[in-house]
């Protein structure tokens, strides 16, 4: 039975060397292909085929382009349409709220919540005197 914990274990480091092996390779075949001229690779490294160098620029503009979109706007976006509306009363309480108990008299009163209610006396229902 295999435990699920965060510590380093022997399959986890390989395939963490492998992946970051792999990763860098792709860095470098990905600078080769944009930096390196195309005469140069066909002529002196007998390579005659590479995507056009547009992509080489192109690629990264769109990937960032998309993180942006899903960061600025579809991500928001989700998280508008799971927020309840402000009449649910899942904005005012849920399963893990803390009901008001009984203190002993002169000790700490235990850890509960406010009652909307006595939030919106406290808030905007006392007199406020106006002073001049």
């Amino acid at each position: 039975m295999s435990e699920h914990t965060p510590a380093p274990s022997i399959h986890r480091s390989v395939y963490g060397f492998a992946l970051y092996i792999g990763s860098n390779m792709l860095l470098l075949l990905y600078l080769v292909w944009a930096f390196i001229p195309v005469e140069f690779l066909q002529e002196n490294l007998g390579l005659s085929y590479w995507p056009s160098k547009y992509w080489a620029v192109a690629l990264p503009i769109w990937i960032l382009t998309a993180i942006a979109v899903f960061a600025f706007a579809i991500y928001p976006a989700i998280n508008m349409i799971l927020t309840p509306n402000i009449d649910d009363p899942r904005t005012i309480t849920d399963e893990y709220c803390l009901e008001k108990r009984k203190s002993i008299p002169g000790g700490i009163p235990p850890v509960s919540d406010i009652p909307i209610p006595e939030v919106s006396r406290k808030l905007y229902l006392q007199n406020h005197e106006i002073k001049s």
